[in-house]
C-alpha cells in the first residue's frame, strides 16, 4: 500500500500518542476520539471551538495560497468529498482560481453533479474513493486523466479511510500538493499529517489550528 510507504509507522496500531491499539480506526461518533492525543490545553481549545462554519475562510484562503504556487504547472486535480458547502465549499476555490484548460475531477458518495456546471473541464464521479482500481480506470477512460498534480483529501475521516485516499498519490506528479481538511479535529487526517516522512514530504500540519484545520504536503 502507497501509506505503508510514506509515513514512518502504521498509525492505525503503533501510535506514539496514545499506545497500541489505543485509538479507534474509525471515528464514526465524531472527532472525541482526538482529544485522548492532545494536551489539556489543546483539547480545551478545539472543545471551545463550535463554529456552525465546516469551511472557514481561514482554510479557504489558506487553499488557494498552496494552489496558486502550482496553478500554472497544474494540469489536473483530484478532490475527495465535495460541495457539501455550496458556494463556500473548497471546489469553488478551485474553479475560481485553475486555468480553462485544467481539468478537476471530483469524487463524493452524494450526487454534486451541478459541479459539472461550473466551468470547463470539470468532472464529477459519484462513489466512493475506496474503489481505487475502478476510479482510476473511470479517470483514465472517460476524463482523460491519468495523473493529479494537486490532490485535496475531505472525505471520510477515519485512520482507514485517509490511508485508503492516500492511495491515490500513487498518481501525484512530482512537486505535487495534497491538501487535508479537519487536521485539528480527526484522528485520521490529524495522525496521518504528524507521521508523514519528512524526507519524502515537506508537510505543513495545520494552517489553521483556530478551527476544523486544514493541513498540506508537497512531494519533494
Amino acid at each position: 500500500m502507497k501509506w505503508s510507504e510514506d509515513l514512518v509507522k502504521d498509525i492505525r496500531t503503533n501510535s506514539e500518542e496514545v499506545g497500541v491499539g489505543g485509538l479507534p480506526l474509525d471515528d464514526s461518533d465524531g472527532p472525541s476520539a482526538l482529544y485522548k492525543i492532545l494536551t489539556e490545553e489543546e483539547s480545551s481549545k478545539l472543545n471551545s471551538y463550535r463554529g456552525p462554519v465546516e469551511v472557514t475562510e481561514c482554510n479557504r484562503k489558506n487553499l488557494e495560497e498552496q494552489f496558486l504556487k502550482i496553478k500554472n504547472n497544474c494540469n489536473s486535480i483530484l478532490e475527495i468529498g465535495i460541495g457539501r458547502n455550496g458556494q463556500q465549499s473548497f471546489c469553488t476555490v478551485f474553479f475560481k482560481n485553475k486555468n480553462p484548460e485544467t481539468k478537476y475531477v471530483g469524487i463524493d458518495i452524494e450526487d454534486r453533479s451541478w459541479v459539472t456546471d461550473q466551468g470547463e473541464e470539470i468532472y464529477f464521479l459519484q462513489g466512493s474513493s475506496s474503489n481505487y482500481e475502478d476510479n482510476v480506470t473511470i479517470f483514465k477512460e472517460k476524463f482523460g486523466v491519468d495523473s493529479f498534480d494537486f490532490i485535496f483529501i475531505d472525505g471520510w475521516h477515519s485512520i482507514n479511510q485517509v490511508l485508503n485516499d492516500w492511495e491515490y498519490t500513487n498518481l501525484l506528479n512530482d512537486g505535487g500538493i495534497v491538501g487535508f481538511h479537519d487536521t485539528s479535529k480527526h484522528p485520521g487526517p490529524h495522525l496521518f499529517v504528524k507521521n508523514l516522512d519528512r524526507d519524502k514530504w515537506e508537510v505543513l500540519e495545520n494552517c489553521c489550528p483556530d478551527d476544523w484545520g486544514i493541513g498540506f504536503a508537497i512531494k519533494k
